[in-house]
């Protein structure tokens, strides 16, 4: 797919932008992030697989939702989504602001987003949430297509399309009868790192499972100087892309802790790796190439962090979103969420979709310091100066095969 060249912002215009953004907002959605991974890394089928997530995306689209909801619903979204100190002017800025300074990421990154709705035939839409959505979110909308399979394919090569072939089946199943509209983000990222690992330094090492076990991973290796943090819990290494506007975090647990503890750590103090002492360190880096694919219905983790009303078929309010029929109201069916990332020598390539589906019912040391990633870890695609985890997760095996 063919990216178009985008017009780099102007100091004064990021700063312009940045005075939009309030730092609470970014840190409360990166604390959702590190909640779902946490909340999914306990459900059955996930415990021991990689995590990947897209806390922007969550963000996007639960909040064109959000948009429409009202009442006990709005404010359980709110709380859970950790908007309840904004009201809609000030989100939607922020949103408009975000969209905007992340998709102008500067020379080594490229980044598109996308939004989308689709609506049911005969299926009366809000003018005013419409055109919030369109301002706010520079939202396609379209009808849904009758024939279930047909809209189906529809949406699945919107997603394709815009997260650059990187997620080919967004929906497994087509639309239920009940459904009245379906609203969708897609985000694609490709970044080089400022400063590439050389191939021929890549060797197989030993990383060590959380079960104990032991397997044989391709282990980069890279002695540089790199925006580093550590205290008596974990280490923690920033490696810039592009011009270094965005870089990946890289959060490693010491051996006497887990990657549960850590990541429960940070959620309760999440400005913790802000606050540490950093400084631009030598590091002796040896980091595994992975690949991570996920895929859930996050339904069960938003209700489980409090979000119920509006998954009830009875109680949930969207009336600024759709009026309620007869004998009908809207909610919120399922939320499926996918993501996926591979780091290798040259950089970063992920990308995520979010598909919310209405229904009715300094100077370097002498010694270098050694950070071998060879156990489970933490990963975070970051902007640098919002602070916002555009991507998150958890890599328990960097060579697992996604199992979804």
């Amino acid at each position: 797919m063919e990216t178009k060249p985008i017009q780099e912002l102007s100091a004064d215009e990021r700063r312009a932008l940045l005075k939009e953004i309030h730092p609470e907002q970014i840190q409360a959605m990166n604390r959702l992030g590190l909640q779902l991974i946490r909340q999914l890394g306990t459900q059955e089928a996930s415990i021991g697989e990689n995590l990947l997530i897209s806390p922007y995306s969550i963000a996007a689209g639960m909040g064109m939702a959000y948009y429409g909801s009202n009442g006990e619903t709005r404010r359980e979204m709110a709380e859970v989504m950790g908007w309840s100190e904004w009201n809609k002017e000030q989100l939607s800025t922020a949103q408009a602001a975000m969209h905007q300074f992340l998709t102008h990421p500067g020379a080594g990154i490229q980044i598109e987003i996308a939004n989308a709705m689709w609506i049911k035939e005969g299926i009366t839409v809000e003018e005013v949430y419409k055109a919030s959505l369109q301002q706010t979110f520079e939202a396609e909308i379209s009808p849904l297509h009758t024939q279930p399979e047909r809209a189906k394919d529809e949406i699945n090569q919107w997603v394709e399309q815009h997260t650059r072939g990187k997620i080919l089946q967004m929906m497994q199943e087509p639309p239920v009868p009940e459904t009245l509209m379906i609203l969708v983000n897609a985000i694609a990222f490709n970044g080089n790192w400022m400063n590439e690992f050389e191939p021929e330094h890549t060797k197989r090492d030993e990383f060590l499972l959380a079960d104990g076990s032991i397997v044989s991973v391709p282990m980069m290796q890279q002695s540089k100087q790199f925006h580093y943090t550590e205290n008596e819990d974990w280490q923690a290494i920033r490696l810039p892309y592009g011009n270094g506007q965005m870089h990946l975090l890289v959060v490693l647990p010491r051996e006497d802790r887990t990657l549960e503890e850590v990541q429960q750590q940070l959620e309760e103090h999440p400005k913790r790796l802000e606050e540490e002492e950093a400084e631009f360190k030598l590091v002796d880096l040896s980091l595994p190439r992975f690949r991570a694919e996920y895929g859930i219905n996050l339904k069960k983790a938003l209700q489980q962090l409090g979000m119920e009303k509006a998954f009830d078929p009875y109680d949930a309010d969207f009336t600024k979103m759709i009026p309620r029929g007869p004998d009908w109201q809207a909610y919120i069916g399922q939320v499926i969420h996918r993501a996926v990332m591979e780091v290798n020598e040259q950089g970063t390539v992920a990308a995520a979709s979010t598909l919310v589906e209405m229904r009715a019912g300094s100077a370097p040391p002498t010694d270098p310091v050694k950070m071998e990633v060879n156990r489970p870890f933490m990963v975070a695609v970051v902007d640098g100066a919002t602070g916002a985890w555009v991507f998150a997760g958890a890599i328990h095996h960097p060579e697992q095969q996604a199992s979804q």
